[in-house]
């Protein structure tokens, strides 16, 4: 157990600082960032296979 000698407990961000405001940017969904991967990555594998040409 948790000696109580004045030390602070870790914060609940897991060390993670924020720099920014959660409300500013924008969201992407990680649906479209995965399908957008595998898209890139289909597309570089057929180009390399040569079905393209």
């Amino acid at each position: 157990m948790a000696k109580s000698n004045e030390s602070s407990m870790p914060s609940s961000q897991g060390g993670l600082v924020q720099y920014y405001e959660a409300d500013s940017g924008f969201e992407i969904a990680p649906k479209t960032v995965i399908a957008t991967s595998l898209g890139v990555g289909v597309f570089t594998i057929t180009l390399h296979a040569g079905i393209f040409i």
